[in-house]
This record gives structure tokens, sequence and C-alpha cells, in this order.
């Protein structure tokens, strides 16, 4: 099947029109829309790998639901290779890339530590404007308690956990960061292997990582937690 239009969903996975589905869970797909919407939870619990053809590149995302747009009939396309992947063991994380080829990655399930540590989250994250911010806000309640200045830390802090890619977004697009591809992977580390492999000149943003490039495994899809063990 290809897309040929890309739905809300579909756009958060980095999906494009035109984007051809072949597998699925590292089997070849040539089914059609209803067997592809069997393939999911309908409370919307298991996680699927896709694999995608788009060009001479081959892009796998993990999506928990079928509705990432309109589908449409389409011819097998040569002999794609999938990779051997366990879906619940992956997670998409979302790359940042600036036009000098430098970049960033986070991945899109929120850390714990934004919730019950927003200071440090903040801190490694490298959102320096935000942490001060917060510090400022529980700074500004103490005059009237320490509760007061509890009450604005629970506040901020819940700001933070709810609103995580949406700040680490906005951090880099002022650095000069767009975002670029989603990239699924088992971890941090296989995130940054898979995109160099797809970019193997470009460098990350806060300092060298050292990755063995390796062949391509489940990868991407171009288009939102950023590197939680920086290198």
């Amino acid at each position: 099947m290809e897309l040929i239009k890309v739905g809300s969903a579909g756009n958060s996975l980095g999906l494009r029109p035109g984007d051809k589905l072949v597998g699925i869970d590292g089997v070849a797909f040539v089914d059609g829309a209803r067997e592809f919407s069997r393939r999911f939870s309908p409370m919307q619990t298991r996680k699927v790998a896709l694999h995608f053809q788009r060009g001479d590149l081959n892009l796998t995302v993990i999506s928990v639901t079928p509705k990432l747009g309109r589908w449409h009939p389409c011819p097998a396309v040569g002999n794609p290779q999938f990779p051997d992947i366990s879906p619940d063991l992956f997670e998409n994380w979302e790359v940042l890339r600036s036009s000098r080829g430098h970049y960033d990655l986070f991945r899109h399930r929120v850390s714990p530590l934004a919730w019950i540590a927003a200071p440090l989250w903040l801190a490694q994250m490298r959102l320096w404007p935000h942490l001060g911010g917060l510090a400022t806000l529980v700074i500004m309640g103490w005059p009237a308690g320490w509760w007061a200045s509890a009450i604005l830390y629970g506040l901020a802090s819940a700001y933070v956990g709810r609103n995580y890619a949406y700040l680490i977004r906005s951090d880099r697009l002022a650095r000069g960061l767009a975002p670029y591809a989603v990239v699924a992977a088992e971890s941090e580390a296989a995130a940054h292997i898979a995109y160099s492999n797809m970019e193997p000149d470009d460098q990350f943003l806060f300092g060298a990582v050292s990755v063995p490039v390796i062949p391509r495994m489940a990868e991407t899809g171009d288009l939102g937690e950023h590197s939680e063990a920086n290198a």
C-alpha cells in the first residue's frame, strides 16, 4: 500500500505521501488496508513495526495505530530487506538536524525524570532558559511561604512532564536545528548508530559520539527525549 495522504499520527512518525508499506514486524506485507488494521490492538496498546520504502531508502517506524493516513493499493516494489526487530523492545527517537550537519535526538516517550526531578531533567537536556524559569518561579513563591514554592514547583514540574517534546523542539529550533527524522531503535546508542548510517558526516550537537557504523537496521521516517546518556 502507498500513503497518498498523511494524517496527524503519520506526521508524528515523519511519514510522507508516496511512502510504500512493504512489511510489518519483519515480514513482507502484501495485503490491503483491512488486514493492515487487524494487525493493531483495538486499545492501541500493541507496538507494530512498519517497514516503508521511500525511493531507495528503507524506513522502519513503530506505531500503535493504523490510522496513519489515506492508503492506495500499489504494486510490490523490489525485494526489500527487513531488519530483525522485536517491536516491544524498540521505541521511536526523533532526530533534529541543522543545515550545517549538526544533530540532536530525543526519545518520544517522556522520561520519568521529567516528572519527579524536573530541574535535573532540564539540566540533562540542556534546557537552560527553562531551568532558569523554573528556579525563578520557585524563588518568587518563597516570600509567601515554603508551601507556595512547593505548589509552584509542582505545577512547573507537571508542565515540563506534559510538554517535554515541545520544550526540546523549541530549544533546538532556536539553536538552528529542525525536525529531520524518526528513528526506531532499542536504545539511544542504537539511535545514534542508525542515524550515523543515514548521515555519516553529521556531528552530534553536544560533542562526539563514539558509535560503530553498522549495516542499516530499524531506521527512520523523515519528519518527538534527548540523549539521556550524553557522549
